[in-house]
């Protein structure tokens, strides 16, 4: 990694509130809730916070203690996980092993302590080091485990780079691709098998990255998929942009402005629980079955999608060029879009003249040896869409403009995903 590189990050790290130190015994393994439910205790609620990359930037941490000094709340859990996207909480695949290496923080209530049980491995903790491979917890196992009455779940941002040029929306295509993203987990959280009462959905605050009309297009689509079932909460009037402490890739950011945003959530939610009581409500199944009923119809994209192999003989005539590193943190991945002259359809079908094929520039932070591809050789590829593989929400780049075309993957690349059979 890029010396400039993790110098930011060792900035970002340790502009996060109460950044604790940790010993080598501490971070030996991702920790995993308890085996049984937490203790009943009076009256109180137990609320699951769920974030991506942004809560690891400190949004999570505020939020958390904030939840913790809210009357009525008795335990919380929160879970963070960097390069997350609503399926990758589920045990469906392709993301029932999927492993977050970019950053995870959990924190726990303890039945035994007033203290939460705090764990964190994050850029810049020590000089030099970078994060380990941490599961991301699956839901199905935190709402058997917890049983939380109340659900906060902080997404959006890996959602972005379903949209090819990060401008254009094409409404017909991109609901159906965005659905089968977030359906399949308000199933889960919506199954007769869960105790939640509600759910709370934080979308990202202003992406400096994509355009308003693609964040119009998220929240409103999200909006439309749980209707009554749950509040949807649209960021980006509760903090200015551009924010004064901003990453590279003008999305994520740190300091004053995180805190004014957590705060903001909090005051939402935290109004919003003030004016009912939790436990007297039904759970989301009795109270809304027509979501659960909805979402037995959706599948995950592996699910969905045609996992035919397409193989083609096809002459390079465009390369786009490689995203820096800077560009992309705090992930490891990054993709490249290429364009190929479809030659011949040697299996399976094909009907446009040319095929954009995106591929690894970046995994684990190294870059990717792309030079045996040359511009005017031609190649025999093995193909899959690239929807319904992990690698559907990596952050890309595509100079050729053309959206019309459906991405796709070498079958070889696809294997290359870190914790796919085979790699690391």
């Amino acid at each position: 990694m890029r010396a400039a590189g993790l110098a930011t990050w060792w900035a970002l790290a340790a502009a996060i509130g109460s950044v604790a130190a940790q010993t080598p015994a501490q971070i030996q393994s991702t920790p995993v809730p308890p085996a049984t439910a937490p203790a009943k205790v009076d009256d109180g609620i137990t609320v699951l916070f769920l974030g991506d990359s942004l809560s690891l930037c400190g949004f999570g941490k505020r939020f958390d203690k904030r939840l913790r000094q809210m009357p009525g709340v008795k335990a919380v859990f929160s879970y963070m996980a960097c390069a997350t996207q609503p399926l990758s909480w589920l045990k469906a695949k392709p993301y029932a092993n999927v492993k977050t290496h970019c950053g995870f923080w959990s924190i726990e209530s303890a039945q035994s302590s007033r203290q939460p049980k705090e764990f964190e491995d994050i850029y810049g903790m020590r000089r030099g080091s970078t994060p380990k491979g941490h599961a991301v917890p699956k839901l199905e196992d935190l709402l058997a485990q917890i049983r939380p009455d109340v659900l906060v779940m902080q997404t959006g941002s890996n959602l972005f780079d379903l949209f090819p040029d990060h401008k254009t929306v094409r409404p017909e295509r991109d609901a159906s691709q965005l659905k089968k993203f977030v359906v399949p987990f308000i199933l889960k959280a919506a199954s007769p098998q869960s105790s939640l009462k509600k759910i709370y959905w934080v979308a990202s605050p202003i992406s400096g990255r994509v355009s308003q009309q693609v964040q119009d297009f998220i929240v409103e689509q999200v909006r439309s998929y749980f209707g009554p079932a749950a509040t949807v909460i649209d960021s980006r009037p509760l903090v200015s942009y551009p924010y004064r402490h901003m990453e590279h890739d003008r999305e994520h950011f740190v300091g004053e402005d995180m805190d004014e945003w957590a705060d903001k959530v909090f005051g939402i939610i935290s109004k919003d629980l003030s004016t009912q009581s939790v436990a007297s409500l039904k759970p989301l199944s009795e109270a809304f079955p027509q979501v659960a009923a909805a979402a037995t119809r959706a599948a995950t994209p592996a699910q969905n999608a045609d996992n035919t192999q397409l193989r083609v003989s096809a002459r390079l005539v465009l390369k786009s060029k490689p995203m820096q590193v800077e560009e992309f943190l705090p992930y490891r991945e990054s993709m490249v879009g290429f364009v190929y002259d479809v030659r011949r359809v040697l299996a399976g079908k094909y009907d446009d003249k040319q095929i954009l094929v995106m591929h690894p520039a970046y995994i684990g932070l190294k870059q990717q040896s792309l030079g045996k591809y040359r511009i005017g050789r031609t190649y025999t590829l093995r193909l899959h869409e690239l929807e319904g593989t992990p690698w559907s929400t990596v952050k890309r780049r595509d100079d050729s403009g053309r959206i019309d075309l459906q991405p796709y993957i070498t079958v070889e690349d696809e294997a290359k995903y870190p914790g796919s059979t085979g790699t690391d």
